[in-house]
């Protein structure tokens, strides 16, 4: 229970657990500290506050799943087959995540933006920032299937928006109802939306 970097690292890896699970608002340091075997005091020898908790772990969440590794692991020559493991490693992801929680948790981005981005300019610019990130690979992928042929799309960037805006509103829906089965279900629709010219 000592000041270690253990100890942050806990105190991290359970904000993003619990903040995922409950919301930020409703779970509070004592309890954090609890879930981490952590004191309160070595608490606030690494944060002087929940929110500077959240920054890190906002700071810390792109890829600590690992998702976007493994996506990137082998990619197919394709940008649209690229862009369709995209979402099979994410729906992936979330059925993992499912089984290991015993619900579906939805996405720590879309959760933490639906709660707290008129609370603090600072969060909600690092959340924004983030969500502008799987906007920009979304972008990338297309703008390169254009250029091969694969799409009809003449704006890559504004599609790319409105599919990353459709996949954190699918796991809204995903979270509300406990059923991951939305996501691949909405896997063509996703590519439709994508201009692909043959699905196959």
């Amino acid at each position: 229970m000592g000041r270690t970097s253990d100890a942050r690292e806990r105190l991290i890896s359970t904000a993003n657990n619990l903040f995922r699970d409950r919301g930020f608002e409703a779970v509070s340091v004592a309890q954090l500290c609890e879930a981490a075997a952590v004191n309160k005091g070595s608490f606030y020898y690494f944060f002087r506050s929940k929110t500077d908790l959240l920054l890190e772990v906002i700071d810390g969440a792109w890829d600590e799943t690992g998702m976007l590794t493994l996506w990137e692991t082998n990619l197919p020559p394709h940008p649209i087959d690229q862009l369709r493991k995209y979402l099979q490693e994410l729906f992936a992801y979330h059925y993992a995540d499912r089984e290991s929680a015993g619900h579906v948790r939805g996405s720590l981005f879309g959760n933490l933006a639906l709660e707290l981005s008129r609370r603090d300019p600072l969060i909600a610019g690092k959340l924004d920032a983030l969500l502008r990130r799987e906007v920009d690979i979304f972008t990338k992928l297309l703008a390169k299937a254009i250029n091969v042929g694969e799409t009809t799309l003449d704006s890559p960037g504004q599609t790319a928006q409105t599919m990353v805006a459709c996949l954190h509103g699918l796991l809204i829906l995903a979270k509300a109802g406990d059923d991951l089965d939305i996501l691949p279900n909405s896997e063509a629709e996703l590519l439709r939306l994508a201009g692909v010219v043959h699905l196959h």
